[in-house]
């Protein structure tokens, strides 16, 4: 997941903690947030559907990849 920069509040939420939920497929599944700072999100971007990217790039700034790791 390609999310915006370091000041956004969620991240700095996740770096105070990280356990999320995400509903995937109407299911609600636990899981802990990393942020990927190194990864090229600009080639991520290319990587992932069309248009969740054109509202990434519409929306972000600073493009940060944050991965989660599923329970």
């Amino acid at each position: 997941m390609v999310a915006g920069d370091e000041a956004a509040d969620y991240v700095r939420n996740i770096k105070v903690h990280n356990a999320v939920r995400l509903r995937i497929k109407g299911r609600w599944r636990r899981g802990t947030a990393v942020l990927v700072p190194d990864d090229d999100a600009a080639l991520r971007l290319t990587q992932l559907p069309s248009f969740n990217s054109a509202m990434v790039r519409a929306l972000g700034t600073k493009p940060l990849t944050v991965r989660v790791d599923l329970e």
